[in-house]
């Protein structure tokens, strides 16, 4: 889960509903915001003056309760920079990146940040994958965030889960950070890792390094708490939309509902998810976003369900989705052949 969110609004297309749908999100997640206007140099005075002015309305609106800050000088950076963990303050850079005007105020801006949370370099070495490639004369290269530990060049790691949920023995063969070769990673930060005897083809976005003592398991099912924060209709049992939980990205169906028969906008319950195609490397305590269209809500994990307690243990609902629609087809097909050798006859 990111430590800050960097919303970018373009000078002259000003706050359009996918900005807006961001920042709810964020403020849903509750993580501090910063706003980047770009194309200053492209856009009229008169519409970026507009732009901006819709921007403080929104930002100090009930429903986010910020103070916007317009950075226009060093002092007003470092001002920002001590009170931004406060969540109150939503600093408001104004850049181009053809002139390179105010871009030194954000790069300085953004270090003189600090996570809200430090990773332990002593714990047990784990990476959240989200890309995968090919490198010639090197092999398969994957790229994540180290989400704890301190990982080595040599080091042994379980990469998993596969679409059975189990994990492999894989070796470090190399590591690069901001494209330099490097030794070592530590938790907190990006890099790529060259893998040794491992396919492309065998990884998902979604899958994880982690370090054997941690004794990886893989979970089709597990509880969270949701708050719905927008659906036009209703939610029940059965219902799919897609589920993020740090770099895992999957659809997942509701199986249980509990104490309601039905969600709506703002209703707050606990619920049994299962993914549809793959098991994934849970851990508790995790955000999730839960979006389909229109639909969002964001939770947390509350438990990983073993597979002796699945609601709906062996079935995978690609599979039964795939197995409905062929009875519809075979139904289908049925009923119209005795109607078309009537018509022939």
């Amino acid at each position: 889960m990111p430590s800050f969110v960097m919303l970018l609004v373009g000078a002259n297309a000003g706050v359009i509903g996918m900005a807006k749908e961001h920042l709810g999100l964020a403020l849903a997640l509750n993580k501090p915001v910063l706003v980047v206007v770009t194309k200053i140099d492209m856009c009229p005075p008169n519409v970026l003056a507009s732009t901006l002015k819709l921007l403080h309305r929104i930002l100090k609106s009930p429903g986010c309760k910020k103070m916007p800050m317009l950075i226009k000088t060093q002092e007003d950076m470092v001002d920002a920079s001590r009170s931004f963990q406060s969540q109150r303050l939503c600093p408001i850079f104004q850049v181009s990146n053809v002139t390179g005007e105010n871009l030194g105020l954000l790069k300085q801006f953004l270090n003189l940040l600090r996570p809200s949370k430090l990773a332990d370099p002593g714990a047990p070495a784990e990476v959240q994958l989200d890309e995968t490639f090919s490198v010639p004369g090197t092999g398969t290269v994957v790229s994540g965030t180290c989400v704890s530990g301190t990982i080595r060049t040599g080091d042994s790691l379980m990469l998993g889960p596969d679409s059975t949920g189990g994990f492999t023995l894989t070796n470090i063969r190399g590591i690069h950070r901001r494209r330099m070769p490097t030794g070592e990673v530590r938790g907190g930060q990006a890099a790529s890792f060259s893998l040794k005897k491992v396919k492309r083809s065998q990884i998902r976005k979604g899958m994880v390094l982690v370090h054997p003592s941690l004794n990886p398991k893989a979970h089709w099912e597990f509880d969270g708490e949701i708050v719905i924060l927008h659906h036009p209709t209703t939610i029940t049992t059965k219902y799919q939309a897609m589920v993020h939980v740090g770099s895992v990205r999957q659809s997942a169906a509701i199986l249980h509902i509990e104490g309601l028969e039905r969600l709506r906008t703002g209703d707050k319950a606990r619920c049994r998810f299962r993914f549809v195609r793959f098991p994934e490397y849970l851990t508790t305590g995790a955000r999730i976003v839960f979006r389909e269209g229109r639909t969002k809500a964001v939770g947390t994990i509350l438990r990983l369900v073993p597979a002796e307690e699945e609601m709906a243990r062996g079935l995978t609902m690609a599979k039964e989705s795939s197995r409905t629609t062929a009875l519809v087809i075979a139904k289908a097909r049925a009923t119209a052949l005795p109607a078309a050798t009537k018509v022939a006859s």
